[in-house]
């Protein structure tokens, strides 16, 4: 008789957004909770791929260091900065930028810096700078937060929107230590809800993370495939995840072997074009936010879907320990093997 035992797992539903999709849609398809991990079909312990590697691709100054080896032009000009090395940073920027002829700007037309800090995600504590002295005053204040941060060339002619809407793509990326890496086939843009503006003072023309302030949305999210010009992005996107991807592997092979068991991360890849359609890429998340209610618009729509095609592809044949198994192509592409 065949074993119609159900299958189990183990998670911490109220400890990630992670745990708790998985732990929803396993359990609409008939899964039970397990109260013993290692007795489990599939656990946390699953979903620990190699930690090194992992931060690597979703520190900030670290995925810019891995770019810089592997795919320069992928991301705007990027200078890791910190609370040591300030001075030297803003001395080069001086030499290459603000002085010409013996004589020295503070500021130039189109020329903006974005200040990102490296550990933090959702648009904490980011800012932008367009005077050479407004930066310097800024590592020199008492108040400021310290740390690793990047500096980044802002890229001051985004593509737009018909409205003057800026926006910036996130796209879903699954990484293994037995199959690969691969990149779910539909993502979305976070559109700015305010319109485009070279004016800093406020932010919210300029970051398309969710929300800027507490629960307040700063973005409007659809579907890449409610843009028909997204087919045209997509072949650079991808491009630009494999030449990422293949160097994290360079850098951490042992990531991407088994070695006690089979394990996954997800990561949202967010990047962004310009007007001459040129993608950029700027940074990744490891298990980023996802909605745990079923009010969100995309719910529906993007990320049940995701979470059924995850557990399909990756969940289901990890718990049978059939690790020879590729994901869907028409679901999944593949980025690295």
């Amino acid at each position: 008789m065949p074993n119609l035992k159900p299958k189990t797992f183990y998670l911490q539903e109220a400890c990630s957004p992670t745990d708790y999709n998985l732990s929803v849609h396993l359990k609409e398809i008939g899964w039970k909770k397990s109260y013993w991990r290692g007795w489990s079909h599939f656990s946390i312990d699953n979903l620990k791929f190699n930690e090194q590697a992992g931060l690597c691709l979703e520190y900030k100054h670290l995925l810019a260091c891995l770019v810089q080896q592997q795919c320069p032009g992928a991301m705007p000009l990027t200078y890791c900065i910190n609370d040591d090395n300030w001075p030297l940073v803003l001395n080069q920027l001086t030499q290459q930028f603000y002085l010409k002829n013996n004589q020295l700007s503070n500021e130039l037309a189109g020329l903006i810096w974005i200040l990102k800090p490296a550990l933090l995600n959702n648009g904490q504590d980011i800012k932008l700078f367009k005077r050479l002295s407004d930066l310097e005053q800024h590592f020199l204040s008492a108040n400021r937060l310290g740390g690793e941060h990047v500096l980044q060339y802002y890229i001051p002619n985004p593509h737009l929107l018909r409205d003057q809407r800026k926006y910036s793509i996130r796209q879903f990326v699954v990484l293994t230590n037995y199959v690969g890496a691969y990149l779910y086939h539909v993502g979305y843009f976070n559109v700015a809800r305010q319109p485009f503006s070279l004016t800093i003072s406020d932010l919210r023309p300029h970051l398309t993370n969710e929300h800027l302030h507490g629960q307040e949305p700063n973005v409007i999210q659809i579907p890449t495939d409610q843009f028909n010009f997204f087919k045209s992005l997509y072949p650079a996107i991808k491009i630009i995840l494999e030449e990422v991807l293949v160097g994290l592997k360079k850098a951490y092979p042992e990531a991407f072997k088994i070695q006690k068991k089979a394990t996954l991360a997800l990561f949202g890849f967010d990047f962004m074009v310009d007007s001459q359609n040129k993608v950029w890429l700027l940074e990744a998340n490891h298990g980023p936010c996802f909605p745990t209610t079923d009010d969100h618009p995309l719910q529906n729509y993007l990320y049940k879907p995701f979470w059924q095609a995850l557990i399909s592809n990756f969940v289901i044949p990890i718990a049978n320990q059939d690790l020879a198994k590729l994901p869907d192509n028409k679901l999944f592409a593949s980025l690295l093997l």
